[in-house]
């Protein structure tokens, strides 16, 4: 867990607030908190869950998905971006009234099985999806907003580094993530505050790089593209 980002020390929150949005899609969903080479079958404790049972039953909590990890035309979209959906409008004016009705606003983002993985190479490391759209419209209600992001891969999140306060890094935190990231909101466990990976600013100058994968047949699988997120400056 590393703190990327406290900006007049948003961080931590109060839990004498009344009131929390809780947005995005990686913020009531626990695929992550197991992944493909964990026990499987288990359940997971999800952010929305761990902020619960953090501050108990007398501090609303509002929550709002606002959109998924992917868009419906995914992967062809990363390169051919769509517009929004009526349906996804929708979702993110949720997410809006969520934040709206709160104190303040976590937001949630990052990848998903369907992004990050073995064979599950990308062009761009960017936020997936509409994940951007969403995290500059819950912005703009002008509510104290913090990132968090479950992830597998740096990311390019730039927008996020200029403007929102509050930003966590929680890569895929294991079974009881939710209950770890709470402890980090509410200043019940102090993060890190030093990345293994490089985070670079510009994803778009640095080149794709092309290698077998390494099956004993020697063939690339996939797309045959491995992400620039291989790439790092921590040597």
């Amino acid at each position: 867990m590393v703190l990327l980002k406290n900006e007049k020390n948003i961080l931590p929150l109060s839990k004498e607030i009344k009131s929390i949005a809780v947005i995005g899609p990686n913020a009531d969903d626990d695929s992550t908190t197991r992944y493909r080479y964990g026990p499987s079958g288990g359940k997971g404790v999800t952010v929305l869950e761990g902020i619960k049972t953090k501050l108990g039953s007398n501090i609303k909590v509002n929550y709002a998905k606002g959109c998924e990890i992917t868009d419906a035309h995914w992967p062809e979209t990363e390169v051919l971006p769509e517009p929004l959906t009526k349906e996804e409008l929708s979702e993110i004016s949720k997410a809006v009234a969520a934040a709206q009705n709160s104190d303040v606003a976590i937001v949630v983002l990052g990848d998903s099985t369907r992004t990050v993985g073995e064979s599950a190479s990308r062009t761009s490391l960017d936020l997936p999806g509409h994940q951007l759209e969403l995290v500059q419209a819950v912005y703009a209600t002008g509510k104290p907003v913090v990132v968090v992001l479950i992830n597998g891969r740096p990311m390019s999140i730039n927008w996020v580094n200029k403007f929102v306060p509050g930003i966590i890094e929680a890569w895929f935190p294991g079974v009881p993530g939710g209950t770890a990231i709470a402890d980090v909101l509410f200043g019940d466990y102090n993060p890190g505050g030093k990345l293994t990976v490089t985070f670079r600013e510009p994803s778009d100058r640095f080149p794709l790089i092309f290698r077998p994968s390494q099956r004993p047949n020697g063939k690339a699988r996939g797309r045959g593209l491995t992400a620039p997120s291989i790439i790092s400056d921590t040597g």
